[in-house]
């Protein structure tokens, strides 16, 4: 009866460990995005160097699809050159083209785009405050639409409120079910003592 018990809670620390593992990351990585968010409402948000861009159009295709995610790394501008693929802000809009030439105006560099599907360059010129990173091809093929989903009122309830639920109610239920064993244990450890004491006084 006791083993039983300690594999159960043993069963329920592994459960704990596995749910602060999964659970954990997700809600830190989504705080993160959230705040950066609102502190650079210029950038595009991301974590460890790394930001997540979502595929909307067909103009790199096949480097990326419709629907892919990529990430695009922080880089020194300075060292940008022409066939690197760029992540620039454009009315609030992210695009990822590749960088076909490199100019100076006035003291700034410039930079002419085009996308890998398009035939002719991007008619807007691209400031050097504009870039947000350049992608080194890591990529989740088909995962936009998730990330997507996240981005709503639903996502972030099912991957921000629902995983800070579900730690918080773990977290209730194991230490009820820890203060039922340790009752229980204090419990066999008084009868036991009992059982010895009335042994004791039966020798004597």
């Amino acid at each position: 009866m006791v083993q039983e018990k300690r594999k159960k809670g043993l069963a329920g620390d592994i459960i704990g460990i596995l749910l602060c593992v999964i659970l954990i990351p997700i809600i830190v990585v989504n705080i993160v995005l959230i705040v950066n968010t609102y502190i650079h409402p210029d950038k595009i948000p991301g974590v460890f160097g790394y930001r997540p861009v979502i595929v909307l159009s067909g103009s790199m295709e096949p480097e990326f699809m419709i629907g892919d995610l990529i990430f695009i790394q922080d880089v020194d501008t300075e060292q940008l050159q022409k066939g690197d693929v760029v992540c620039y802000l454009e009315n609030g809009a992210a695009v990822t083209h590749r960088i076909e030439a490199i100019t100076e105006e006035d003291g700034e560099t410039i930079y002419t785009t085009r996308g890998d599907a398009n035939n002719t360059e991007d008619q807007i010129q691209v400031k050097e405050s504009q870039i947000q990173g350049m992608y080194k091809g890591k990529k989740i093929t088909g995962a936009g639409d998730a990330v997507m989903f996240m981005q709503s009122t639903t996502g972030m309830v099912l991957f921000l409120v629902c995983p800070v639920l579900i730690l918080i109610i773990w977290d209730f239920i194991y230490r009820r079910k820890a203060d039922k064993r340790e009752q229980e244990q204090r419990k066999a450890l008084e009868e036991e003592l009992e059982t010895l004491r009335k042994a004791k006084e039966e020798k004597e």
